[in-house]
């Protein structure tokens, strides 16, 4: 791999940066419920668990899973405000569609009340400085990650490649199921690719970080592959939602004409999930292989790929590290 000549341990400063974005959004996103706090508070926290992965073999388990606990806490406890934002802005956005704009705003209207009511139990919950200073488990974390800087590139060309594998195993899957070539048994799940997608951008970023350098161009392609397929999910997860709402609110038995308006909203979200993913499937088949084998140039392996090393704990849903098998069906809420 081609490295930077720099005394400075770029993936540890990488990190470090990382804990002071956390410091600094914690705080609003618990306190302010800022909607960009809540949105960088979170990404800091996948990160972080991706690095967590990453060095998994050479940490103690103790010092590791602690941690992991306080940045899963984090996580969940803001992943369903983050939903609603997301859900709230994209509603927003078609409140004057001439079609679909009074379902968009039946269904805001509800999102804006389960938010409320989210934030409410929220802070009955702990503030924001007991999550801070659970973070302090970090210090210990960091010790051992100082101690092991000479094996962290090759678990970076390790990990790098298992991921791209698995990336790679479940794009052309994707591509083969749109295209009618896959049977009904070996179907991909969507969601599973993007977590996939996910936890490689994040550990190309930690590759980055140690002055590893990536054509922009691919970087830039893999983007955009990954904004596709968070678009897709977007869509979906309105879809669940608008569905769920009108049947806890008996919308049916209540008002027949906007329980239909609700269905044409969610076939509307059907449609625009359906050509996201297309769209992406045409991006891979025309850069995907591009993409891949410059990957693997930059990364070569140097010792045997350990699988089991790079497991980051269990993952039923396929939400903690390394993705699970296509026959595993993920958990969207933890993992979106």
């Amino acid at each position: 791999m081609a490295r930077k000549e720099d005394d400075e341990f770029g993936l540890l400063s990488h990190l470090d940066e990382l804990m002071d974005e956390l410091h600094d959004n914690v705080p609003k996103a618990i306190r302010e419920f800022d909607v960009d706090g809540i949105h960088d508070a979170r990404v800091a926290t996948r990160r972080l668990k991706a690095a967590l992965g990453l060095l998994k073999g050479i940490l103690s388990d103790d010092h590791r899973t602690g941690f992991d606990k306080v940045l899963r806490k984090i996580r969940r406890r803001l992943g369903p405000l983050r939903d609603m934002d997301v859900m709230i802005e994209h509603l927003e956005k078609l409140e004057s569609h001439p079609t679909q704009g009074a379902a968009a705003t039946w269904l805001k209207t509800h999102l804006h009340q389960q938010r409320d009511d989210e934030r409410a139990e929220s802070k009955e919950k702990a503030g924001s400085a007991d999550l801070l200073s659970k973070l302090g488990a970090w210090w210990h974390v960091r010790e051992e990650i100082v101690d092991a800087r000479e094996s962290v590139d090759s678990r970076l060309a390790q990990s790098l490649h298992l991921q791209l594998d698995a990336f790679v195993e479940r794009a052309e899957g994707i591509v083969r199921q749109l295209s009618r070539e896959a049977p009904a048994k070996e179907r991909q799940d969507p969601h599973e690719l993007r977590i996939a997608g996910k936890l490689l951008r994040y550990t190309l970023e930690l590759a980055q970080s140690e002055g590893h350098d990536l054509p922009a161009a691919v970087l830039r392609e893999f983007k955009r592959m990954q904004e596709l397929l968070g678009n897709w999910h977007d869509d979906v997860v309105l879809i669940q939602c608008a569905m769920q709402m009108s049947l806890d609110d008996q919308l049916s038995y209540h008002d027949l004409e906007m329980q239909e308006r609700i269905l044409d909203l969610s076939r509307f979200f059907l449609r625009r999930a359906s050509k996201e993913l297309s769209n992406f499937s045409s991006h891979w088949k025309k850069r995907g292989a591009d993409v891949t084998r410059t990957i693997r140039e930059r990364f070569p392996l140097t010792t045997p790929v350990q699988v089991n090393e790079l497991k980051t704990g269990p993952d039923p849903a396929g939400s903690n590290g390394t993705p699970a098998p296509a026959t595993s069906a993920p958990d969207v809420a933890s993992t979106a």
